[in-house]
């Protein structure tokens, strides 16, 4: 008796455990109209939307946030508080045009490369930073932009 009274309880928490998951599945699966969801975006999604400037089109990433004159992923691995929220935390990214790294205002670099031009756009996490772009300043993550 014991035995499948046992059994039941772990078939129930299986099962509570498999709609959980399916919730949060269906939730991670079903962005907000107007948001992209991957870390890589695409110069034909970017026209097909109507943004007219890679700025236009990384106001909408779910992944970022942007304050006036800063851009600024979500999270972060170190905890600190970059824009002074108690919320959320936001690390400023290092912005790479074409292979070069941008030593200009990355807002402003942004909004004048028009969407016609874009090829792709790539997010790249503090932990995701590819070993070319590991260098002061990309603590924060990188964004990397390529250009026709």
């Amino acid at each position: 008796m014991r035995q499948r009274t046992r059994r039941s309880a772990v078939m129930a928490t299986t099962m509570a455990l498999m709609a959980a998951l399916m919730a949060v599945a269906a939730c991670a699966s079903n962005p907000r109209p107007g948001t992209y969801s991957r870390l890589i975006i695409t110069g034909g999604e970017i026209r097909d939307a109507g943004y007219r400037s890679a700025y236009e089109a990384l106001t909408h990433h779910r992944e970022l946030i942007i304050f006036e004159d800063r851009i600024g992923f979500r999270g972060g691995n170190d905890g600190s508080n970059l824009f002074g929220r108690q919320t959320q935390d936001y690390y400023v990214p290092l912005l790479v045009v074409d292979g070069d790294f941008n030593l200009n205002d990355a807002v402003t670099t942004l909004r004048r490369i028009p969407a016609e031009e874009i090829v792709s756009i790539r997010l790249y996490h503090q932990s995701m930073v590819p070993v070319r772009y590991q260098r002061p300043g990309a603590e924060g993550g990188v964004i990397e932009v390529n250009t026709r």
